[in-house]
């Protein structure tokens, strides 16, 4: 349920202003919740540190395993290859075929397990894989 206590009418439309919601249910989980607005930045610090943080990324042996690598070259790539690599430049590329330098590739695996263009799966397992050798 939803309870508002003032409107405001703009050119075309209608402003809703304190707007206050009213759960139908009771929240189980309401003593739980943290108020964030009024913790200090010392206390964020020690709550990150007391949580502590979570890889979503691959490990290194995985990414290892299943980056395709190749070396930049633009006369393999034609006319229209990208500026940003040079001659000899060590390449990865993704299921998605997304490249990008292997340094950075792999520095951005270990946090993210998609491509950051396209946002797909970035390495699928072994297995699965139609570009493995």
């Amino acid at each position: 349920m939803y309870v508002s206590q003032t409107h405001t009418k703009f050119l075309g439309y209608w402003r809703l202003s304190d707007v206050v919601y009213v759960p139908d249910e009771v929240d189980e989980n309401e003593g739980m919740r943290l108020d964030i607005d009024h913790i200090s930045y010392e206390e964020l610090l020690a709550l990150g540190e007391g949580i502590g943080t979570v890889s979503t990324g691959l490990s290194q042996e995985v990414i290892i395993a299943r980056l395709r690598q190749r070396k930049y070259s633009r006369s393999a790539t034609g006319s229209s290859a990208v500026e940003e690599y040079v001659e000899e430049d060590e390449l990865g590329k993704l299921n998605c075929e997304h490249e990008y330098h292997v340094c950075c590739i792999r520095e951005w695996l270990e946090k993210k397990t998609w491509c950051s263009i396209c946002k797909k799966t970035a390495l699928a397992p072994i297995e699965s894989n139609p570009h493995q050798q």
